[in-house]
C-alpha cells in the first residue's frame, strides 16, 4: 500500500486545490485497474453537476454531457440516491434491475459510452447533496473482481471523508452552486409529460420501471401485483401511446426531454 499512501498524502495536501482530484485518482489507481474515473454531485431535482473526470473531450461529451441531459434519470445509481443512499460503496451490477443490461437505456447510452462495469463511493457533501465517485471498466476488460470491490470498500471511509472535505458545501473546494432545476425535469414530471394525459397512474408506474430495465416479473414483485396484470398495464400503455416496443417507448422518453 506504499503507493496508495504516497498519493493519498498528496491528495490530502491538495484538499481545496486544483490538484486534489488528480492526486486522489492516482491513489485509487493503485487499488485496482480501471479506465474512467468521474464524480457527479446529485441534489434533488437538479441536473447532476460533474465535479471531476479523467476523460478526453470526445468521450466526456457522451459520458458526462449527454448523461446530464436526461439519461441519468434512468441510472441505477441515481435511483439509489433517490432511495436514500448517502454513504458507502456500490457496484452497478449490484443495483441494476434484472433486465437492465437488455434495456433500451443500456443499449442506447451505455453502449455509446463503452462502459461495461462500474463501482463507486457515495458521500454526502451537503444538505440533500450527494457525490458519487465512480470507476469504470470498458468493453473488452474483465468485470470488477470481488477483490477490487473489497479493496474499495476498505478504503471508502477515507475517500468519502476527502470528498466531503474537498467538495463539501462549506469547504474551499466546493463546486459552484448548480443551476436551478429547469433544464431537465425530475423523472415523475418527465413521465407525466410522456404519458400525454392518457395513462393511468399505475400504467405510468409500470412504464417507468420498464424504462429502468425491470422485467414483468420484477415489476410484479415490486408492485405486489401479478405478472399478468403487469402485462395488461404495459399493453394498455403502449396502445394509448401508439407504440409497440420498448425501443419506441425509449424514443418517447428522449423526446420528452425536450423543453415543452
Amino acid at each position: 500500500m506504499s503507493d496508495w499512501n504516497r498519493y493519498l498524502a498528496e491528495a490530502i495536501s491538495q484538499v481545496g486545490a486544483e490538484g486534489f482530484a488528480p492526486a486522489l485518482d492516482h491513489a485509487c489507481e493503485t487499488l485496482f485497474p480501471y479506465e474512467i474515473s468521474m464524480c457527479f454531485a446529485y441534489e434533488g431535482a437538479r441536473t447532476p453537476v460533474p465535479l471531476w473526470h479523467n476523460m478526453a473531450a470526445q468521450t466526456a461529451q457522451v459520458v458526462v454531457t449527454d448523461y446530464c441531459v436526461g439519461p441519468y434519470l434512468l441510472d441505477p445509481i441515481y435511483a439509489e440516491i433517490e432511495a436514500g443512499r448517502r454513504s458507502g460503496t456500490v457496484a452497478l451490477r449490484q443495483l441494476a434491475p434484472d433486465m437492465f443490461f437488455q434495456s433500451e437505456y443500456y443499449s442506447t447510452h451505455y453502449n455509446r459510452t463503452g462502459i461495461r462495469d462500474e463501482i463507486g463511493v457515495f458521500a454526502a457533501i451537503g444538505p440533500g447533496r450527494v457525490a458519487v465517485l465512480s470507476f469504470t471498466r470498458q468493453r473488452g476488460a474483465p468485470l470488477f473482481s470481488a477483490r477490487a470491490k473489497t479493496r474499495l470498500a476498505e478504503v471508502a471511509p477515507v475517500i468519502e471523508a476527502l470528498m466531503i472535505a474537498h467538495w463539501g458545501s462549506d469547504q474551499r473546494g466546493a463546486a459552484p452552486e448548480p443551476p436551478a432545476p429547469s433544464a431537465t425535469p425530475p423523472l415523475q414530471v418527465l413521465l407525466d409529460r410522456l404519458a400525454q394525459g392518457v395513462l393511468t397512474a399505475r400504467e405510468t408506474e409500470v412504464i417507468a420501471m420498464v424504462l429502468r430495465g425491470y422485467s414483468s416479473a420484477a415489476i410484479a414483485a415490486t408492485l405486489d401485483i401479478s405478472d399478468e396484470t403487469v402485462k395488461v398495464h404495459r399493453k394498455n400503455a403502449y396502445r394509448k401511446l401508439g407504440i409497440s416496443s420498448q425501443a419506441q417507448l425509449f424514443s418517447l422518453f428522449v423526446a420528452a426531454l425536450e423543453p415543452a
